[in-house]
C-alpha cells in the first residue's frame, strides 16, 4: 500500500463553529489535507467566567498550548470569518497573527474583518464550496501554493 502525504491544516474558527469545522475537516481529508486543529473536536473551551475575571489556570494554559502547538506543526491555516461587528473573544485573530508571522500558508474563507485581510499572502474565497473547489485542484498552479 503506497504511503499517502496529507498537508497539516490548521482552521481557525470562533469555537462555537467546531461542530461546522469537523464537518470541515472530514470533507477536507480525501483531498489531501489533514486537520491539526484539536480544538474542533469539543471538550476544548474556556469559561466566559475564567477569561471575564482574570482567573486563567492551568486548563486554560494547556488549551492554548495545544493550539499553539497545532497552528505551528500545520502548513495550511484557513480562517473561517464572521459578519463584521459579531462579538467574540478573538482567539482566531490571534491565531491568524501567529500564522501570518511563522509565514503560515493562509485562506480566508468568507468576508474580510479587518486590514490584516488585505494583505497579499492571504488567499480568499466566499465560502467552504469555493474552499473545497480551489483546494482539490491538481496538477495546477495550485499545487505550488497548497
Amino acid at each position: 500500500m503506497p504511503l499517502v502525504y496529507t498537508i497539516p491544516t490548521y482552521l481557525m474558527a470562533r469555537y462555537s463553529r467546531h461542530p461546522e469545522m469537523q464537518h470541515v475537516a472530514h470533507d477536507l481529508l480525501p483531498l489531501g489535507y489533514s486537520v491539526v486543529s484539536r480544538w474542533i473536536w469539543g471538550a476544548h473551551q474556556a469559561s466566559d467566567a475564567a477569561i471575564g475575571t482574570g482567573t486563567l489556570g492551568a486548563f486554560e494554559q494547556r488549551l492554548a498550548e495545544e493550539d499553539v502547538a497545532d497552528l505551528e506543526a500545520a502548513q495550511l491555516c484557513i480562517g473561517f470569518s464572521e459578519p463584521l461587528r459579531t462579538p467574540s473573544r478573538g482567539g482566531r485573530m490571534v491565531e491568524l497573527g501567529m500564522a501570518l508571522a511563522w509565514k503560515k500558508r493562509i485562506v480566508i474563507v468568507g468576508g474580510s474583518e479587518h486590514v490584516f485581510h488585505a494583505l497579499p499572502c492571504i488567499v480568499h474565497v466566499h465560502d467552504t464550496a469555493a474552499l473545497l473547489a480551489l483546494l482539490s485542484k491538481k496538477g495546477s498552479d495550485n499545487d505550488a501554493q497548497y
